[in-house]
Parts: C-alpha cells; sequence; structure tokens
C-alpha cells in the first residue's frame, strides 16, 4: 500500500512564473500553484531575497504549515545570476541521475531550498557554447522511465532526441539519462518579435482560433523552397497585401515557416534515418512540432504533461534531497 502523505515540494521556477507542486511517492502530483511570479517580476524589488521568501510563502505556506518538514527542490531560472541565487552549472556529458559536485542551498524560513544547477556545454569548433537551465528536469520527467536512485542502471542507454518548445526552444541528445548534447534555437522569441514588433506585425490580426491551414502552408514554404526564413517571411506580408492571407492568418503562416525551417534543419542534421523524437511541451506546441516533424519524415511522441512535475521528483530522489528508504512502497499483487 503506497503511502499517500506529501514527500516533496518541487519548484518550476522560470524568468516569467513559477508553478510549485505537492508531491508524494513516484512523483504523484497531490496538489499545484500554477500563478506564481516568475524571475523577471520579483527581482524588480529592491529586496530580491524578500520578494522570493514572500513568493515562496504565497504558493507552499498553506502546505508546509501542515507538512513543516517537508522538502523543497527547484529547477530554472530561480538559479541563474538573475535569480534568487546563482546556482551554476554541470559541463557535459551529464548523467542526471547522478549527484553534482555541489548542490546550492538556499536558506528559508521553512528550511533549506536545493536549487538543481544547470547544464553547460563548452562548444569546440563550429558548434557554439551553450547553457540549459530548467529544461534539464523536464528531461528527467520525460523520459519513459528512469532509475529511482543513484547508482541504478538506466532501463535504456539507447541514443534519444528530446525537443522542448518554447521560447528558447532546446534539442537535446541524450543515451540513457546522459546528456551528450544539445543546441539551442531562438523560434520562440523570434516570433514573438516578428509577429508583435516587425513590419509584419502592422498586417497582423487575431484569430478566434488555430488557422491551422495557414500554418500548414508555412510549412510548405519552409520544406519546399532552398531558402532561409530571412529570405521567406516578408511573404507574410506581401501575401496579405495581394489578398492571398487573411490578417488573421497571418500569425499562423509565420508559425509555420518559423516552425518548419528549424525543424527541417535540425532533422536533416541531427536525426538519425530510423530515430524518433520526444516532444515536450503543451499539446498546442506539441502539435505543430510533430506535424513539422512529420513532413521532415521523422516520427515523434509526446512527453506526459507532467514531465516537470515527474522531473522533480526524479531529481530530488537523486540528490538525496527525498530518502526512498522511507518511502512505503507499492504492494506487489
Amino acid at each position: 500500500m503506497t503511502d499517500l502523505s506529501p514527500r516533496l515540494i518541487g519548484l518550476d521556477w522560470g524568468t516569467t512564473s513559477c508553478r510549485a507542486y505537492l508531491l508524494g511517492d513516484d512523483g504523484a502530483v497531490f496538489d499545484q500553484r500554477p500563478g506564481g511570479r516568475g524571475v523577471l517580476a520579483l527581482t524588480q524589488s529592491g529586496n530580491r531575497e524578500a520578494a522570493f521568501e514572500r513568493e515562496l510563502a504565497d504558493l507552499c505556506g498553506p502546505w508546509l504549515e501542515r507538512n513543516p518538514k517537508l522538502p523543497l527542490v527547484a529547477s530554472g531560472m530561480v538559479g541563474s545570476n538573475q535569480g534568487w541565487v546563482e546556482a551554476g552549472y554541470q559541463n557535459l556529458p551529464v548523467d542526471l541521475m547522478s549527484r553534482p559536485d555541489y548542490l546550492t542551498e538556499v536558506a528559508t524560513p521553512y528550511g533549506p531550498l536545493y536549487i538543481i544547477p544547470g547544464l553547460f556545454k563548452e562548444g569546440s569548433g563550429q558548434d557554439f557554447p551553450d547553457v540549459i537551465r530548467g529544461e534539464e528536469t523536464q528531461l528527467l520527467g520525460a523520459l519513459p522511465e528512469a532509475p529511482h536512485s543513484v547508482g541504478e542502471p538506466a532501463t535504456s542507454a539507447e541514443p534519444a532526441v528530446v525537443v522542448l518548445p518554447g521560447t528558447h526552444t532546446k534539442w537535446v541528445r541524450l543515451e540513457g539519462t546522459v546528456v551528450t548534447d544539445f543546441v539551442t534555437s531562438m523560434t520562440g522569441e523570434l516570433f514573438g518579435l516578428v509577429t508583435k514588433q516587425s513590419i509584419i506585425a502592422r498586417l497582423a490580426e487575431d484569430a478566434q482560433e488555430p488557422d491551422i491551414t495557414a500554418f500548414e502552408r508555412g510549412l510548405d514554404v519552409a520544406f519546399g523552397r532552398e531558402a532561409d526564413i530571412a529570405s521567406t517571411l516578408f511573404s507574410a506580408r506581401t501575401l496579405v497585401m495581394a489578398g492571398q492571407l487573411k490578417p488573421t492568418a497571418v500569425k499562423d503562416y509565420v508559425s509555420g515557416l518559423m516552425i518548419g525551417a528549424e525543424v527541417e534543419r535540425f532533422a536533416r542534421s541531427w536525426m538519425g534515418e530510423h530515430q524518433e523524437a520526444t516532444i515536450c511541451a503543451n499539446a498546442q506546441l506539441a502539435w505543430r512540432y510533430a506535424r513539422a516533424l512529420e513532413r521532415a519524415g521523422v516520427k515523434s511522441t509526446l512527453a506526459p504533461e507532467d514531465a516537470v512535475a515527474t522531473g522533480l521528483w526524479r531529481t530530488a530522489v537523486a540528490l538525496g534531497i527525498v530518502d526512498r528508504s522511507a518511502i512505503v512502497e507499492k504492494e506487489t499483487p
């Protein structure tokens, strides 16, 4: 019989928001608070430490009053040089189930908050340096299976590719739970700039629902021409001027152009002949990447919706923050 008591509070603390999870055995989500303020808002305060402490109290205070000894673990930009404290990075290759040389600990009124380090790639030759902060925890939750504690073998050491779409999309290579390489694409941020601040934005109108046909049209252009995104993007303006694209379809058309260009490049340079990709994103964004990957001849699967919570749990267990010896395991039939 599984113990239904909470075991951990995990925080996915990013630039613009924070989501807190109350977790039980094997990462079961008992409760969650999705509306927390992110690093950007909290660091505008004169007293950064006090601002983060207040936000932690607002999000998790009621949970901690009922369970005062719960361990706290956080990942994301909270550990950046713009966050609560800087948590540093681990250099590739990194086994996500291994303990880092150090774990950043922040004193709070509720006990220590442990901040998970990010990942750093030095780069060489034509390969640039790169960083991950926050997505490393999602990765561990996106894997179908993972060992429960340090020292246990991974269930599979087969090569895998995980795509984490977002403002700064990450393409990650793994062997089992070992991250061997990753690359960042700024597609999400560029999409926001183009559709909000460029000359294309002046013609774009908000749509009541996604225009799938316009998105597919963008993919057609991205996969059908030997031209880069800078050469095709202006068509989002001229097609409207020519009466061939509705203003309400501009954003979905641009989405198809930009995601298509990104996926076409990575499918050509990163994916093996028979390799599949796992997509870790919300359903709407994941669908777009899945459709683009299909155009590139790459099969894809969708990571579980609670990948972040699962990743926080698995990381806390691997780091010894959660004592599995005190956890009551499920009885076998």
